[in-house]
């Protein structure tokens, strides 16, 4: 049964309206479990070869969807296969429903700033002014319409890391629609805005927006610490959504930040808001506190220091700890140079539940409580790397963290730096070497099983490693001689299979064989981001204003943002840079560097024939995004192989690839479409191990393709008895490697057969052979094979 669905979609091409049909077959669908509802995501981008339009290809999606191109009611291509497409004849036109060409290749949306203000500092007669910029973002889809919000965290120019000493603005999360179909946006809608308030200090380390829908009803919410003084969308304060007496009794003027610009004291809260406006829903304490205890107010602890360098340092992700068909919770951590907290919470919709606390609470010793606080306590005295002294996630995290099912028992866990922790909160494993500042989770080694996870350290032993996510195994390691603090795990050449990993500890490019494949300081590559761009199957870098193609030892830059976009200081990450719409090659979202209230959102160009899903639909990528803001901010990775999915191929769509016929019938037609490839042609046919003829069929059969479907079928009837073995080869793949493909047809000679033989359980099974007169030693369900017995030959259909 075919499926049309009418996308209103693309662009204004000569100022007439676009749109794109979908032919797809309902059987050759492949439904993935917790994949977001999204649209097209159509985009169209004037260029100066035309208007390029871009749009998904969802991940339940099979592969004989294919697109018709419509501009104006009339149909300008037809079985589009690729998921993008240039009308080299237009031009960009005005605004029209339901949707407009961008006139560059990049959009602007102006949002609405905070104001601003300043603090005077009486020791030195000194003030402090301060201006916001849109500093970080993530994606969700708010109202359940298959399109993205954008949620904007607005960052004063005075925010401060742990470390340091000052007071700060206070931190503004904004949410707005984003329209791709639009050309620049002067001023979007902006549903709402969050001020987490003066008791909440602005920096990269303290709370940290989880951006999802955690209860499963198609639309999503905002979780994040929040404290006294924290006003949600409406205006309320966050402590009016408390159940609790002693959150509801909160004084939300009181100002907990120290002399210093600290904050030691005072309530905290976990705060769950309504997408669409930016209500909160319900407020729990936040847990554990500053002393480490739960349900409650404290003073700071014993984290190692006094002034909240250890102790005010957050992450946060989304994780399915329950497994692909049960709604996501979120982790709130807290710590990771020395003691370290994952806290688990579900939303049911209204209210926010603990579903576990992890606690390292020390180097060897473990405590985890369960949704109604019962402790299990648990030592350790081994880790993985076996070195040093420290077997749990005591001093093991990271300045982000990671989510995925790395141990491929459906649910997901947490790669917590150097250390993991399983899905029910318990620990999956430590590998000892300590704190860092990057790390990658994705598939860099395509022929082994699973993911890996690479990770800089900033602590001795220093350097570098790579590890099988699911066991903690060292795969490769490298010391260095100090704190490393960038390094890149990336898929960037096709020279090389699997990844390659680079970092800041010196010039050396390592392959998965831990071989150096290039070196000195020309050849490294940028560490910062990865990002698809140009539409091949391997990475770009993204490395503040510029993306950058390496080739064997060499970058070149392939696109900068448009002009005064902000670098985001020596971390270099834009706002966001994730899959927001188009076909599948990544969105970059920075910041206007000369107006911080204005960003600009650049989408490629460039025409690719390779066809991907959404990377949204990917697991592991779209669990990266969510948590992509979260401190340093680190890139997505895929969770397969890309070079590998988008290779040639040839798919079975009618008829087997492998059948019996008897001589003198007609063969099923055997009909394939090409997958990642141009055309296809019969290279060789064999008779019996004989090869009788090249470049065509033999006579007796037909071979038919449509190069605008990409399909082709063979038939005919076979004039000879015996094994036809049809070579079918791939030609004009999409990344450049062809592949051959066999089609076999089992042809018997019926006059040979005593066709009343249908007495399966007799005869001497070593005297059996296969249709093309080779004995049979695997006899296979549901086949045909000959059997002598009394000296005759009989035909038998196995069961």
């Amino acid at each position: 049964m075919n499926i049309n669905r009418l996308l209103h979609l693309l662009c204004l091409i000569a100022a007439t309206a676009a749109q794109v049909t979908t032919t797809a077959t309902a059987q050759n669908a492949t439904p993935r479990s917790q994949m977001e509802r999204l649209g097209r995501g159509t985009v169209a981008i004037h260029h100066d070869g035309g208007n390029f339009v871009g749009w998904r290809l969802l991940g339940d999606e099979g592969e004989n969807v294919t697109f018709d191109v419509i501009r104006d009611g009339q149909t300008i291509a037809r079985d589009v296969y690729a998921t993008n497409y240039n009308d080299a004849g237009g031009e960009a036109g005005e605004t029209s429903e339901p949707a407009t060409a961008w006139g560059k290749e990049y959009k602007t949306m102006r949002l609405e700033r905070p104001q601003g203000g300043s603090f005077h500092y009486a020791e030195n007669d000194s003030t402090d002014c301060y201006a916001y910029y849109a500093q970080e973002g993530s994606v969700a889809d708010v109202d359940g319409d298959g399109k993205y919000e954008l949620l904007v965290k607005w960052a004063p120019s005075n925010a401060k890391d742990n470390s340091a000493s000052g007071f700060t603005g206070n931190v503004y999360y904004d949410c707005y629609h984003i329209e791709p179909g639009t050309a620049d946006e002067p001023a979007p809608q902006r549903l709402w805005r969050i001020d987490l308030g003066k008791n909440i200090r602005a920096g990269s380390h303290y709370s940290q927006p989880m951006f999802f829908d955690f209860d499963g009803d198609g639309r999503a919410e905002l979780i994040c610490k929040t404290g006294p003084g924290t006003t949600d969308g409406t205006g309320r304060y966050v402590t009016e959504a408390a159940d609790d007496e002693g959150i509801r009794a909160t004084d939300n003027l009181a100002d907990y930040r120290n002399a210093s610009g600290h904050i030691l004291d005072g309530p905290e809260f976990l705060t769950v808001f309504d997408g669409q406006s930016g209500r909160a829903v319900h407020t729990i304490w936040y847990n554990p506190n500053r002393g480490f205890t739960c349900g409650r107010t404290s003073g700071y602890g014993a984290w190692g220091d006094d002034y909240g360098n250890r102790g005010e340092r957050f992450l946060a992700c989304v994780a399915y700890l329950d497994g692909a068909d049960k709604n996501p919770s979120a982790v709130m951590c807290r710590g990771y140079y020395t003691q370290a907290y994952l806290w688990a919470v579900d939303f049911d919709g209204m209210k926010l539940r603990q579903k576990w606390l992890h606690a390292s609470r020390s180097k060897q010793r473990v405590e985890v409580s369960d949704a109604n606080d019962n402790k299990s306590i648990y030592n350790y005295s081994s880790n993985t790397s076996g070195t040093g002294d420290s077997y749990t996630a005591y001093g093991q995290g990271c300045h982000s963290i990671a989510v995925g099912d790395v141990d491929g028992d459906g649910c997901d866990e947490i790669m917590y730096g150097a250390a993991a922790i399983d899905n029910d909160g318990r620990l999956l494993y430590s590998t000892g070497l300590g704190h860092g500042d990057a790390h990658h989770l994705g598939v860099f080694m395509p022929d082994r099983q699973g993911l890996q996870f690479m990770m800089p350290h900033e602590d001795t032993p220093y350097g570098w490693h790579v590890r099988d996510a699911a066991t903690g195994e060292l795969l490769i390691r490298h010391s260095s001689a100090g704190d490393n603090g960038r390094g890149m795990a990336a898929v960037i050449s096709p020279q090389h299979r699997g990844g390659l990993f680079w970092s800041a500890a010196n010039y050396d490019v390592y392959d998965i064989n831990d071989q150096v494949v290039a070196s000195g300081e020309e050849a490294r590559p940028a560490y910062c981001f990865r990002i698809f761009w140009d539409g091949d199957a391997y990475d770009e870098l993204l490395d503040g204003v510029n993306i950058t193609k390496w080739n064997n030892g060499r970058s070149t830059r392939i696109y900068q943002a448009p002009n005064h976009s902000m670098k985001n200081g020596t971390k270099a990450y834009p706002l966001l840079a994730a899959d927001l719409f188009g076909d599948w090659r990544e969105e970059v979202v920075w910041c206007c560097a000369t107006d911080s209230a204005t960003i600009n959102i650049a989408s490629t160009t460039t025409e690719t024939a390779l066809r991907v899903p959404t990377l949204m639909h990917d697991h592991v990528y779209r669990m990266s995004v969510a948590w992509q803001n979260v401190a340093y901010n680190q890139p997505p990775h895929l969770g397969y192989y890309l070079p590998d999915s988008v290779a040639a191929g040839i798919i079975a769509v009618d008829g087997l690839k492998e059948q019996t016929v008897e001589l003198g019938n007609a063969m099923k037609a055997v009909t394939c479409r090409l997958k990642n490839c141009t055309g296809a042609m019969p290279f060789q046919t064999f008779l019996n191990g004989k090869r009788i003829s090249s470049f065509s069929v033999p006579e007796g059969f037909s071979y038919e393709q449509d190069s605008k479907t990409r399909l082709f079928t063979l038939n005919g009837t076979p004039q000879k008895a015996g094994l036809y073995e049809f070579a079918i080869r791939t030609t004009g793949s999409f990344d450049g490697t062809n592949i051959t493909d066999t089609i076999r047809i089992n042809v018997t000679q019926a006059d040979a057969i005593d066709a009343a033989w249908q007495d399966e359980g007799h005869g001497d099974r070593g005297q059996t052979y296969t249709i093309g007169g080779q004995p049979a030693t695997d006899l296979r369900p549901g086949n045909v094979y000959i059997i002598r017995k009394n000296g005759k030959y009989l035909k038998t259909t196995t069961k």
